[in-house]
């Protein structure tokens, strides 16, 4: 996949070559028609630093870059047919026993990007931060709810940023000493990525949780923490990123002197209020 092309090659592009991977991440679907001449001239480099690019990551030349770039670009167009292929292939195949097999290597190569000391360092962040905002659209929403949710039960000032005409109202309160939580897989929300950008410029620490440290929200970002999504079908698989979600939640749980606290202030009033059953 260019994908993981890109991130396994990302570190040692030269300054002109990063630049023409982030133009590929963040206009895919322009750059994948553009010529090597159209291309070069967007980018603000030469041919020969295009060329180049294409063959530091692997690929023989331009051409054969693009070509990949626009058999991408069409799974995206039509997600339909991603599926609709996968259906008969996978017919003949035990299509659960795949499934639990992908999640298990999502999860090994999670944790593997997931160092103790990447976990610590976000732990920290959330636990330091004055006021945190969670934000993830469209599939990520659930795993900005799921964070935001069980967060806000061991640290006060959580908010969930959601796509709507309250999402002024809540942004303008953000500033220095806030953290902004963005979560965004394949394909990458555009308005997730705006509201980042407009926290980091009014000052916001930023954590992005995402798929690669160059995918759009990754770029943007003052830390990363990498949760693998492959999937047997055209949907992302979120096991890896509950997975994270779970790791956050417990380490500020334990780490913080203010999450029991916090915890038993909520259980107090779901008490009053009669929420559970049990």
């Amino acid at each position: 996949m260019l994908t993981e092309k890109l991130q396994k090659s990302y570190p040692s592009l030269t300054k002109q070559q990063k630049k023409v991977a982030e133009f590929f991440l963040s206009h895919g679907p322009e750059a994948a028609f553009l010529s090597v001449a159209q291309l070069a001239q967007q980018v603000k480099t030469s041919q020969a630093s295009v060329v180049r690019f294409s063959r530091a990551i692997g690929f023989p030349g331009y051409l054969e870059l693009r070509q990949e770039l626009q058999n991408l670009v069409k799974q995206k167009i039509s997600p339909s047919k991603v599926l609709r292929n996968l259906i008969g292939r996978e017919a003949k195949a035990n299509l659960y026993a795949k499934i639990f097999q992908m999640d298990l290597q999502n999860l090994s190569e999670t944790q593997e990007a997931s160092q103790p000391e990447t976990l610590d360092r976000a732990v920290k962040e959330i636990i330091c931060a004055r006021r945190i905002g969670f934000v993830g659209l469209r599939g990520s929403h659930a795993i900005a709810y799921l964070l935001y949710y069980f967060l806000g039960r061991v640290r006060k000032n959580c908010e969930l940023l959601e796509d709507g005409s309250n999402l002024t109202n809540q942004l303008i309160n953000y500033g220095g000493k806030d953290l902004l939580v963005g979560i965004s897989f394949p394909r990458y929300s555009r308005q997730t990525l705006e509201i980042l950008k407009y926290g980091k410029k009014e000052g916001c620490k930023i954590m992005a949780i995402t798929d690669t440290p160059i995918s759009p929200i990754g770029q943007v970002a003052d830390f990363t923490l990498l949760a693998q999504p492959k999937s047997a079908t055209y949907f992302n698989s979120f096991t890896s990123a509950v997975t994270l979600v779970n790791c956050l939640v417990s380490g500020v749980s334990l780490k913080s002197k203010r999450s029991l606290e916090t915890l038993n202030s909520f259980d107090q009033i779901d008490t009053e209020w009669k929420y559970f059953l049990i």
